[in-house]
């Protein structure tokens, strides 16, 4: 079912605009990287070097291609995530967006606040732009002004504490300030300073210890991580008909817990393993998402059974994963496939292109960061009128049904903002599977 949704074109040039700021002003680079880490699982595997030579365990005929049924039996319309970091005794429910919904009279209100915002994000990914677009959505409908957005110069969480050093200076200037912190065993404290001079909405992740009744405190939106986590690993056990070697993928600020939105993607990994003892993991942790090249490709070299690969972000490092199975002589569907999740052009291009007995990339989860963007801001205007202790502290859209060639341009019209320039490889499709939500 079609969202009702809408979008102008000078939202995105504004983000545009301002996403040069967070770039020329992101410090010094950082410090090269340390050796990825390797989990228990695979320590006692040797490390190897990228290889053309390396032989895949895969065969002709070995893969199994998902069915409708496969995922809808998966799917389910109503959120699971629960938002519990390392530092909380207990979790807080998500919450249903039909909370966040204004009366006539409650968006008077707010446009008659003359309110001024800032936004600050980790990086312009599609899942990035579409935050942004929602934001911009609701903020216009209410008669907020989105005065500055900046963009960290890269994921590592380096130059995104730069920003918010430069932001606490200047805080007070704001109504709110909008932020997608990627790291928060390092930019805890600076957060909730900021916190301490306006209000803060957090996408994906709030500091660590934060009190969750404080004045200035909107809430965390996000989406579903963990029913994302499931969908894609149960998408990964199918594929391999329950029985096989997966290597896993993932980012080391999810595995120690600083990335919450990561961290719950892993435990719907962990879960559907626990389930399917028939599988055998062996994972891998990156330091940051542009270095995970070298690490994917240590892990295939030294593990030659791994069937497929399961990694955690698309855009990066899933699209360095395509491209390095691409250099390495593997074979789709015969040799190897891939899952992920996040819908991004740089996946769902080749798996247009390439057709559904090519293409790397088997099955992703696509979840919905234009509706967590619209609800963060929703979520600012109910902390308005309704106090913070009243208000809906966390909300996760829910992801659709898993992606596969066979509904991909289906599921992308459903999570992009109206008006958004869809592929037009992907808008090509025919013949799509459709299903009422």
């Amino acid at each position: 079912m079609k969202k009702s949704k809408r979008i102008l074109l000078v939202a995105i040039a504004v983000f545009l605009v301002f996403a040069c700021f967070g770039c020329q002003g992101a410090g010094t680079a950082p410090a090269e990287s340390a050796a990825p880490a390797a989990s228990d699982a695979a320590a006692s595997q040797s490390e190897g070097t990228e290889s053309a030579s390396v032989q895949p365990a895969g065969e002709e005929g070995r893969y199994h291609k998902l069915t409708q049924e496969d995922i809808m039996d998966v799917y389910s319309p109503v959120g699971k995530e629960v938002y519990q970091d390392m530092s909380m005794d207990e979790g807080i429910p998500s919450e249903d967006a039909a909370k966040l919904a204004l009366t006539d009279e409650e968006k008077e209100q707010i446009r008659s606040m003359g309110l001024k915002v800032a936004i600050e994000k980790d990086a312009l990914d599609d899942a990035g732009k579409w935050q942004v677009a929602g934001m911009q959505e609701v903020a216009d409908d209410l008669g907020i002004e989105i005065s500055d957005i900046w963009i960290a110069a890269d994921k590592t969480g380096n130059s995104q504490m730069d920003d918010y050093v430069r932001f606490e200076a200047i805080a007070d200037q704001y109504d709110a300030f909008f932020t997608l912190g990627v790291d928060m065993a390092a930019s805890s404290e600076i957060l909730k300073k900021i916190m301490d001079k306006t209000k803060v909405g957090f996408i994906c992740a709030a500091p660590f210890d934060v009190d969750w009744n404080h004045e200035n405190l909107i809430g965390v939106s996000d989406a579903d991580n963990y029913l994302a986590g499931v969908y894609s690993a149960q998408a990964a056990v199918d594929i391999l008909g329950g029985k096989g070697t997966i290597g896993v993928v993932g980012w080391e600020n999810g595995h120690s817990g600083s990335f919450h939105t990561c961290w719950q993607r892993y435990e719907g990994w962990n879960d559907v393993f626990e389930a399917n003892p028939d599988i055998k993991v062996i994972d891998k942790w990156y330091d940051a998402p542009g270095n995970a090249k070298q690490v994917i490709s240590g892990l295939l070299a030294s593990n030659p059974d791994i069937e497929l690969l399961l990694i955690d972000f698309a855009n990066p490092p899933a699209d360095q994963a395509q491209a390095l199975l691409k250099e390495m002589g593997y074979t789709a569907w015969g040799d190897i496939a891939m899952v992920t999740i996040d819908t991004d052009a740089t996946i769902a291009v080749p798996m247009a292109t390439d057709g559904p007995d090519n293409n790397y990339t088997a099955a992703f989860a696509g979840q919905d960061w234009y509706g967590a963007g619209k609800n963060i801001m929703l979520m600012y205007a109910r902390h308005l009128l309704d106090g913070s202790e009243n208000s809906p502290k966390f909300v996760a859209a829910p992801p659709t049904p898993v992606s596969v060639y066979e509904n991909l341009k289906t599921n992308y019209e459903i999570l992009a903002p109206e008006g958004w320039d869809i592929p037009a490889e992907v808008m090509a499709l025919e013949n799509q599977w459709t299903y009422d939500q």
